[in-house]
């Protein structure tokens, strides 16, 4: 068949023409890859999986670009989501539920650990004054910052042992090596220590005490009367989730990728896999840090119907918003995309 001289196959692919050039410019042959701006405090043990993913490869496999922020601590990070900075934090559970008494309505949507790592310490200096946390009365006590996990994780140990949080000094010394160094030159009689910090210190005072460990799921049971109280998460605004579901559960995918992959490798090719910046000096501590984790890593994702139970109950020792609001637990979290295969 002729269409004006031209023989129809031939004048289908003269029209095509400008269409194939244009995908040809744009990359029509490839899919597009989704960004999704994530805000991560700078601890790297607690949001491990976070850093892996991108390590590893899992953010581009899932088609996306996730463009990470670094930011100093829970609370900025929780800033830079409420502002619209950023769409995602990393961050904890107990900040969801802090955000919900409020009246705001943020979501956590993924669980990282199972667990958390908080563990209250003697320093080695005070060790002989304080054998028990009913001894820490009138006592300097470090905690990362104001009111931070730690802080929070302290006076709800201090009350369930009869004291009033303001028996004690509560001091900021941060996260890190700055804690260790804290303790170290004497500025605290005790602390509560995460991520690296703990293993780093008791690799230099193996005979270090501990008046409190949160750490398993003997831990949890023991400190807050869960079998797991849920660390490291990410979280969002609800109204990201609900207009974003596609990028939620790639996110979801890709960081769980990385946090199974941390559960199947040994500790030396987990700190290999990690960037340079955010090792320690100290390697066996880095190691035993991420011993540590290991097995708090969760295998699903997803958040226990009775762990925001047990984190109002926490946080309204601190916080009298929380224990004046009515709070829909079952709106602080969702499963959603945790669950999905």
């Amino acid at each position: 068949m002729m269409v004006a001289g031209l023989p129809l196959r031939c004048c289908r692919m003269t029209r095509l023409a400008p269409l194939v050039l244009l995908c040809a410019v744009l990359g029509c042959s490839r899919s597009p890859q989704r960004e999704v701006r994530l805000a991560v405090p700078r601890d790297a043990i607690t949001f491990l999986p976070v850093h892996l993913a991108g390590k590893l490869g899992y953010y581009e496999q899932s088609g996306l670009h996730v463009a990470l922020s670094e930011v100093g601590g829970l609370a900025k990070g929780m800033e830079a989501l409420l502002g619209g900075s950023v769409d995602v934090s990393a961050g904890s559970a107990e900040q969801v539920i802090q955000i919900a008494a409020e009246g705001r309505r943020v979501q956590s949507f993924l669980v990282i650990y199972q667990n958390t790592s908080r563990v209250l310490i003697v320093s080695p200096a005070a060790a002989k004054k304080i054998r028990q946390i009913t001894d820490l009365k009138g006592a300097r006590v470090g905690i990362s910052s104001p009111g931070s996990p730690t802080h929070l994780f302290l006076n709800y140990v201090l009350v369930a042992q009869g004291l009033a949080a303001s028996d004690v000094s509560a001091i900021s010394i941060g996260t890190g090596l700055s804690s260790v160094e804290a303790i170290e030159r004497g500025q605290v009689d005790a602390a509560v220590l995460v991520g690296s910090s703990l293993p780093l210190l008791a690799r230099r005072h193996p005979n270090l005490a501990i008046l409190a460990d949160s750490r398993g799921t003997e831990g949890a049971q023991h400190v807050f009367g869960v079998a797991s109280y849920p660390g490291a998460v990410l979280l969002s605004q609800e109204k990201w989730l609900q207009g974003n579901p596609d990028l939620a559960r790639r996110l979801v995918r890709a960081v769980k990728q990385a946090m199974r992959w941390m559960r199947e490798h040994p500790a030396e090719e987990i700190r290999a896999a990690m960037d340079p910046s955010q090792r320690t000096a100290d390697v066996e501590a880095d190691l035993q840090a991420i011993r540590d984790y290991g097995p708090t890593v969760s295998s699903e994702g997803m958040m226990p119907a009775d762990a925001p139970a047990a984190m109002r109950k926490v946080l309204a020792i601190s916080l009298e918003r929380v224990r004046a609001a009515d709070i829909d637990l079952a709106q602080t979290y969702t499963n959603q995309f945790a669950a999905e295969k």
